[in-house]
Protein backbone atom coordinates (compact mmCIF):
# COMPACT_ATOMS: atom_id res chain seq x y z
CA UNK A 1 0.00 0.00 0.00
CA UNK A 2 2.83 2.36 0.86
CA UNK A 3 4.50 1.63 -2.45
CA UNK A 4 1.36 2.50 -4.41
CA UNK A 5 0.90 5.71 -2.43
CA UNK A 6 4.51 6.81 -2.89
CA UNK A 7 4.38 5.98 -6.60
CA UNK A 8 1.18 7.97 -7.06
CA UNK A 9 2.66 10.97 -5.20
CA UNK A 10 5.77 10.86 -7.39
CA UNK A 11 3.70 10.66 -10.56
CA UNK A 12 1.47 13.55 -9.43
CA UNK A 13 4.42 15.79 -8.58
CA UNK A 14 6.19 15.00 -11.85
CA UNK A 15 3.04 15.97 -13.78
CA UNK A 16 2.76 19.18 -11.80
CA UNK A 17 6.42 20.02 -12.41
CA UNK A 18 6.12 19.41 -16.15
CA UNK A 19 2.93 21.48 -16.32
CA UNK A 20 4.71 24.45 -14.75
CA UNK A 21 7.86 24.18 -16.88
CA UNK A 22 6.45 26.39 -19.65
CA UNK A 23 5.40 29.21 -17.33
CA UNK A 24 8.83 30.76 -16.82
CA UNK A 25 7.90 33.56 -19.22
CA UNK A 26 4.98 34.59 -17.03
CA UNK A 27 7.08 35.08 -13.92
CA UNK A 28 10.33 36.34 -15.43
CA UNK A 29 10.95 39.79 -16.83
CA UNK A 30 13.76 41.65 -18.44
CA UNK A 31 15.05 44.67 -16.63
CA UNK A 32 15.15 47.79 -18.75
CA UNK A 33 17.57 50.62 -18.14
CA UNK A 34 15.87 53.54 -16.44
CA UNK A 35 18.04 56.12 -18.14
CA UNK A 36 18.90 59.52 -16.75
CA UNK A 37 16.47 60.92 -14.21
CA UNK A 38 14.73 64.26 -14.31
CA UNK A 39 15.43 67.11 -11.96
CA UNK A 40 12.82 68.38 -9.53
CA UNK A 41 12.46 71.55 -11.60
CA UNK A 42 11.79 69.54 -14.77
CA UNK A 43 9.13 67.45 -13.07
CA UNK A 44 7.42 70.54 -11.61
CA UNK A 45 7.48 72.25 -15.02
CA UNK A 46 5.92 69.17 -16.65
CA UNK A 47 3.26 69.06 -13.95
CA UNK A 48 2.39 72.72 -14.47
CA UNK A 49 2.09 72.20 -18.23
CA UNK A 50 -0.13 69.15 -17.71
CA UNK A 51 -2.32 71.02 -15.20
CA UNK A 52 -2.68 73.96 -17.60
CA UNK A 53 -3.72 71.55 -20.36
CA UNK A 54 -6.31 69.97 -18.05
CA UNK A 55 -4.60 66.59 -18.06
CA UNK A 56 -4.08 66.46 -14.29
CA UNK A 57 -6.71 67.15 -11.68
CA UNK A 58 -4.90 67.66 -8.37
CA UNK A 59 -6.42 69.58 -5.51
CA UNK A 60 -4.45 71.87 -3.24
CA UNK A 61 -4.73 69.33 -0.42
CA UNK A 62 -3.22 66.67 -2.70
CA UNK A 63 -0.32 68.99 -3.45
CA UNK A 64 0.19 69.86 0.24
CA UNK A 65 0.15 66.19 1.18
CA UNK A 66 2.79 65.42 -1.45
CA UNK A 67 4.94 68.36 -0.33
CA UNK A 68 4.69 67.32 3.33
CA UNK A 69 5.83 63.80 2.47
CA UNK A 70 8.87 65.24 0.70
CA UNK A 71 9.70 67.62 3.54
CA UNK A 72 9.93 64.90 6.16
CA UNK A 73 13.57 64.69 7.17
CA UNK A 74 15.38 61.41 6.92
CA UNK A 75 16.86 60.31 10.20
CA UNK A 76 20.56 59.68 10.65
CA UNK A 77 20.02 58.16 14.09
CA UNK A 78 20.48 54.51 14.89
CA UNK A 79 17.66 52.45 16.36
CA UNK A 80 19.36 52.51 19.77
CA UNK A 81 19.64 56.32 19.69
CA UNK A 82 15.95 56.66 18.91
CA UNK A 83 15.05 54.26 21.70
CA UNK A 84 17.19 56.26 24.14
CA UNK A 85 15.45 59.48 23.03
CA UNK A 86 12.05 57.90 23.61
CA UNK A 87 13.04 56.72 27.09
CA UNK A 88 14.39 60.16 28.00
CA UNK A 89 11.25 61.94 26.73
CA UNK A 90 8.98 59.53 28.62
CA UNK A 91 10.95 60.11 31.84
CA UNK A 92 10.50 63.87 31.38
CA UNK A 93 6.79 63.36 30.82
CA UNK A 94 6.99 64.84 27.31
CA UNK A 95 5.95 61.68 25.49
CA UNK A 96 3.01 59.46 26.22
CA UNK A 97 2.65 56.27 24.24
CA UNK A 98 -0.69 54.53 24.48
CA UNK A 99 -0.82 50.82 23.84
CA UNK A 100 2.96 50.46 23.67
CA UNK A 101 5.55 49.22 26.11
Amino acid sequence: MKTVFIASVLVATSFAASAMSGNHQIWSYKEAAAGPGKTRAEVIAELQVAKAAGLVNLTESDMRRAENMQLQAKSNLTREQVQQEVIALRKQGLLEIRGGN
